[in-house]
């Protein structure tokens, strides 16, 4: 039995955030032939859940970075939340208002946003624009939409009545580079962890807490040996996984540090790179067409 960890945004889905029928059907056979296959996202179990059940998928969920894990197979049941520890989650808010980000809060059934946080992000495209000609909008908003369009978001008057206590992840956006470098220096003097899952956020979580750590936990819980671990993923946020995996597989439109870190790379994700890498690992019939035979690995 093997253990393949995958991402999802960048990853699994395609730039139109589905999955394909060909991705979708590699990894029901991967689960045929008596693999596990794991989603190990940034987006929140109940998002990745929702995903899920939209292409008729039923997989282990690591999320939030791995903040959680849910999971129901070989007879065990997982249900793990990791929280910001309250006083560290205050400071970490103030922080992050201060910088008037774009700012979502993650909890464990729902996504908190202001209700005025979409039109200032609109604003600071537009003056972001104006100060830096080089800067590209619309390749901007087509980063961000994972964040823009996520399921189960709910728009707040403000943050006053965050219970800290809950919170798991927090997540920046910007379009500008220097804002989010100042954060994340800001943010080295707190106890926490801070990631990017693409080149315009940040996520914040718990000290130690990220996919690496959870997919340790989980291999452990199910007594799987991290050897027979193969993660899959295309950003900074998929590097600590790719650190404790025996095996790591990059995307083709990885960052370089991803492809530089993996033992292998497959193809592109809007050209079923997962599909490809499944089809190799797990010996299923395939047909790569267009000559592209040995073009990955």
């Amino acid at each position: 039995m093997r253990l393949f960890a995958i991402d999802l945004d960048g990853t699994l889905l395609h730039s139109t955030h589905m999955i394909s029928e060909r991705n979708v059907t590699a990894v029901k056979r991967c689960q045929e032939n008596g693999d596990i296959v794991v989603i190990a996202t940034g987006r929140a179990a109940f998002d990745a859940a929702h995903l899920l059940r939209l292409h008729r998928l039923d997989c282990p969920i690591i999320g939030s970075n791995g903040a959680e894990i849910r999971a129901e197979c070989e007879g065990i049941t997982i249900r793990k939340n990791t929280y910001v520890p309250s006083d560290e989650s205050e400071a970490i808010l103030n922080c992050l208002l201060k910088k008037n980000v774009y700012l979502q809060i993650y909890l464990e059934d729902e996504i908190l946003l202001t209700f005025d946080a979409t039109d200032r992000l609109m604003k600071q495209i537009n003056d972001e624009q104006r100060i830096n000609p080089s800067f590209q909008a619309d390749e901007f908003l087509q980063s961000v939409q994972p964040q823009l369009k996520q399921y189960g978001v709910r728009e707040v008057t403000g943050f006053l009545n965050v219970d800290f206590a809950k919170v798991m992840k927090y997540m920046v956006v910007s379009p500008n580079a220097t804002v989010l470098k100042q954060i994340q220096n800001d943010l080295s003097s707190q106890n926490c962890t801070v990631t990017s899952s693409g080149p315009f956020n940040l996520e914040v979580t718990a000290n130690g807490r990220d996919k690496g750590m959870a997919l340790q936990q989980f291999t452990e819980r199910l007594g799987i040996s991290l050897t027979a671990t193969i993660a899959i993923g295309d950003h900074h946020n998929d590097l600590p996984m790719f650190r404790v995996a025996g095996t790591s597989i990059a995307m083709g439109n990885a960052e370089d540090i991803v492809k530089r870190l993996a033992t292998y790379k497959t193809g592109h994700h809007d050209e079923d790179g997962v599909a490809m890498a499944l089809e190799m690992f797990c010996s299923i019939p395939f047909d790569l067409g267009g000559g592209q035979d040995g073009k990955y690995y």
